[in-house]
C-alpha cells in the first residue's frame, strides 16, 4: 500500500534522532539501539498528535530507545487497513470505531490506549447559518460514513430534531480536507478539531454547535497497535507506552502552556500562533487528553450501542478481543 509520507518531516525526525543516538542519550536503555516503529497519523501535523509531538520534542520517546517513523495516511479507514496489512505497527489518532469495525472482521489489531476521551469537535458552518436546525436541507462534510464522525453527526442532528434525509453527507477523511470544502463552498457545514476550528472562525465562518455537548458518554479517538507487532515487540511496546505517557502528562502541566504551542506551532509550520494557544486551552479545559489512557469498558458499550442503532455494525465486540492483555489498561 501507499505509505503518504510527509518527506521534510520524515528528514527531520531521522536527524533528530541520529544526533541524539550519536550524542549517547539513550541511557534508560544502555547499549541497545534505538527500535523503530512505523507510526501512522492522519493527513497532517495536528493538535490531536500534540503529546506525540512532545515525546519527539522533549526526547522522551529516544530516551525509551524508541525511533519514531512518522507516515502520514490521509483517512482514519486507511491507517487502520495499513496497520492490518503490517505496513504500520502502531497508528495514532484514530477514532475508536475504526478498531472496532476492524476486530469485527478479523484484523489483527487491537487498542493501546484512549487519547482522546472527549470530542474536540465543533460543528461550523457558512454566514447566515446560526443553528444545527438550519441545516436541514443542507450539505454537511464528515470524515467518514462509518466512522466516529458518522457516530457524533447522528447524536448532533437527532438532538436538534433532523434525522437521515433531511441533510445531505459528502465526506472527506481528514480536518484541513474538511475545512478546504467549507471554504470552496462544496460544503454547508463540517466537523473541526484544534486548531482549524480556530482557523475555521477567523475566516468568517460560525461555530454552532460543540460535539462534547452531546457526546460526553463517547471516547472520541485510541492509538492502536498491530497484534503481530505487540507479539514480537512486548518490550519495545511498554517502552514507548511510557514514553507517550510522559508526553500527555507533560502537556497537561500547566507551566508547559508556552512551550506546548511552540512544539505544536513547529510542526504544524504555522505563524498562526494565536489559534494554537486557543487550541491548548480548549483542549485542556475539555479535559481532552487522558493521562493514563484507560480503556473505559462502560464508555466502549455505549460506543458500540451507538453504532448498532445506525446500522454500523451487526452487534458488539468483545471488550478482550479489543486490547492487549497486560499492555492495555482498561476499567469500567
Amino acid at each position: 500500500m501507499m505509505r503518504c509520507r510527509t518527506p521534510t518531516r520524515a528528514v527531520t525526525l531521522a536527524a533528530t534522532l541520529a544526533a541524539t543516538i550519536g550524542l549517547g542519550l539513550l541511557g534508560a536503555v544502555p547499549g541497545r539501539a534505538a527500535e523503530t516503529i512505523a507510526t501512522g497519523m492522519i493527513g497532517a501535523p495536528n493538535a490531536v498528535g500534540w503529546p506525540w509531538y512532545i515525546g519527539i520534542d522533549k526526547g522522551f520517546f529516544a530516551d525509551a530507545g524508541i525511533s519514531l517513523d512518522v507516515v502520514y495516511v490521509p483517512t482514519a479507514s486507511g491507517l487502520v487497513q495499513q496497520l492490518s496489512a503490517g505496513s504500520l505497527d502502531i497508528v495514532a489518532d484514530v477514532g475508536v470505531v475504526e478498531p472496532i469495525h476492524a476486530v469485527e472482521k478479523g484484523a489483527p489489531v487491537a487498542l493501546l490506549r484512549i487519547m482522546g476521551q472527549v470530542s474536540a469537535y465543533e460543528m461550523l458552518a457558512k454566514p447566515g447559518i446560526n443553528s444545527v436546525k438550519e441545516l436541514k436541507g443542507k450539505t454537511i462534510c464528515i470524515g467518514g460514513l462509518i466512522d466516529i464522525n458518522r457516530v457524533y453527526l447522528e447524536r448532533i442532528m437527532s438532538a436538534d430534531g433532523l434525522h437521515d434525509g433531511d441533510y445531505d453527507i459528502t465526506v472527506v477523511g481528514n480536518t484541513a480536507g474538511r475545512f478546504a470544502a467549507l471554504k470552496s463552498g462544496a460544503a454547508d457545514a463540517t466537523m473541526l478539531a484544534p486548531p482549524v476550528n480556530f482557523f475555521a472562525e477567523e475566516a468568517g465562518f460560525r461555530t454552532i454547535g460543540m460535539m462534547i455537548d452531546y457526546t460526553k458518554d463517547l471516547p472520541f479517538g485510541a492509538t492502536d497497535v498491530s497484534r503481530a507487532f505487540a507479539a514480537a515487540h512486548r518490550d519495545a511496546l511498554l517502552r514507548f507506552m511510557g514514553a507517550l505517557d510522559k508526553g500527555y502528562a507533560w502537556f497537561n502541566d500547566d507551566k508547559n502552556r508556552d512551550e506546548a504551542i511552540d512544539i505544536l506551532a513547529k510542526e504544524m509550520q504555522t505563524t498562526d500562533r494565536e489559534s494554537v494557544s486557543k487550541s491548548h486551552d480548549y483542549m485542556r479545559k475539555i479535559g481532552f487528553f487522558p493521562n493514563d489512557g484507560t480503556v473505559s469498558k462502560k464508555r466502549l458499550e455505549a460506543l458500540m450501542d451507538e453504532m448498532i442503532a445506525i446500522g454500523d455494525t451487526d452487534g458488539k465486540v468483545a471488550i478482550e478481543k479489543l486490547v492487549i492483555a497486560g499492555v492495555t489498561k482498561v476499567g469500567e
